[in-house]
């Protein structure tokens, strides 16, 4: 029996290979805090939670820019491969995004991985790092609920964590405590939202549709991944062209 998968996904910097090495009580994953990110190919990374292997699968930052090592729509194609090549399928997908803000950006990555690449068939959770000034973590989301809430952001679980041990204070970091909580919560989060039959990530025939549309109109296809990711149409029309691209090199 295969481990189940974890696609662990979000912008550059937010401490996706944090998380990892949290898990994994190492340095398994290349960590940095700079606008640029770090990962380019995805990583697979196993980790074990109560007995049971995982395969954590870091990705590469979303939302860099033109100046990062890989630009948003290379990041996008990216995961998506990633998704197409598990053919033991996908078990839960890990957004992570780093507090106190919420950015605009983490709707449009949410919706466009969530509700069009894995049509809503996997559960996702949010993991929320960078909260080391809060005194109680878990303030964090009963403050910030409603901002998801509004952008329809409904995750299957989330966690505020700590991703960081902080300076060394004697014989203990400074952040040892929360961080040592939040490892916790994330094992707690990936043993109880994790499908226990992985779904495996179809052909994308949905951009298909998108591509047809522009040729004859505004179409239903289109008008989603415009309106529900907030894309401009061209950026629309060049990644349902770079997606159907990879199809048709499997076939």
């Amino acid at each position: 029996m295969s481990n189940p998968n974890i696609i662990i996904f979000g912008e550059t910097g937010t401490g996706k290979s944090s998380v990892v090495n949290m898990l994994s009580d190492s340095k398994l994953a290349e960590e940095s805090s700079a606008a640029k990110g770090c990962t380019f190919e995805s990583k697979k990374y196993t980790v074990t939670i109560r007995g049971q292997p995982y395969n954590l699968w870091d990705t590469a930052g979303l939302n860099e820019g033109e100046g990062g090592t890989v630009s948003h729509r290379q990041a996008i194609i990216k995961l998506y491969e990633l998704l197409r090549s598990l053919t033991d399928g996908v078990n839960l997908l890990m957004f992570v995004m780093r507090g106190p803000r919420i950015k605009e950006a983490t709707k449009q990555n949410w919706r466009l991985f969530k509700e069009i690449i894995c049509s809503n068939r996997v559960p996702a959770v949010i993991v929320i790092t960078g909260l080391e000034n809060e005194e109680v973590l878990d303030d964090w989301w009963v403050r910030n609920r409603a901002e998801f809430d509004r952008r329809e952001i409904c995750p299957a679980g989330q966690a505020c964590i700590v991703a960081i041990k902080g300076k060394l204070k004697g014989d203990r970091h400074l952040f040892q405590y929360d961080y040592d909580e939040s490892k916790k919560k994330v094992e707690s989060l990936i043993r109880t939202a994790s499908l226990s039959l992985a779904w495996k990530v179809e052909r994308a025939e949905w951009f298909r549709t998108i591509l047809r549309d522009v040729r004859e109109e505004y179409g239903e296809a289109l008008k989603q991944l415009v309106e529900r990711c907030e894309m401009s149409e061209g950026e629309a029309k060049a990644l349902a062209q770079s997606l159907k691209n990879i199809d048709d090199q499997e076939s």
